[in-house]
């Protein structure tokens, strides 16, 4: 969204010019807001036990799997296990996990982009554009996928997030 602020000459508010129409007169104010909700992952064995060569083996599932959503527990790491997985295995009877693809919803994603500018006059031929801009304007968390590998000790748990409130200033001609 783009919106030019109603106040200065010619607009609805403090319509007038000398100082009060410099300083307070011609700003916009523009943002973006995207939400969206998590990307669908996959829990994933860290072996084949298929014996295919499969680079993204699955364990079998015992329940949805839905959890918390928290950091430390993002999804229910017990409902998926490779025990019988291996045994079929050790048996000589290969097979693949029972777990689908894409079957839990990571951490979903919420930002608030928001920049105002003025420009300056500076004689007749020149302008200077001042401008603020913020990132992550709220500051908040969007939290990378978590790890989905059965026999990892992590998981379930989510590493990382994407980047925090970033502030620029600039002026420019």
């Amino acid at each position: 969204y783009i919106w030019e602020l109603p106040f200065g000459s010619g607009r609805r508010y403090l319509n007038q010019g000398g100082a009060v129409n410099h300083v307070l007169g011609g700003w916009q104010l523009s943002g973006i807001v995207s939400l969206q909700t998590g990307f669908p992952i996959s829990v994933l064995s860290s072996n084949d036990w298929s014996n295919t060569g499969s680079t993204t083996p699955r364990p079998d599932r015992t329940c949805t799997g839905n959890g918390a959503g928290t950091v430390d527990k993002f999804f229910d790491t017990s409902c998926f296990t490779s025990e019988v997985l291996q045994a079929d295995f050790n048996a000589g009877t290969p097979r693949f996990g029972d777990s689908g693809r894409n079957i839990l919803d990571g951490p979903g994603y919420a930002n608030v982009d928001l920049a105002f500018l003025k420009d300056f006059k500076m004689g007749e031929r020149f302008t200077l554009q001042f401008r603020g801009e913020f990132f992550n304007l709220f500051n908040r968390p969007n939290f990378n996928a978590p790890n989905v590998r059965v026999g990892n000790p992590n998981i379930g748990k989510i590493g990382g997030a994407q980047d925090p409130r970033d502030v620029q200033l600039a002026a420019r001609e």
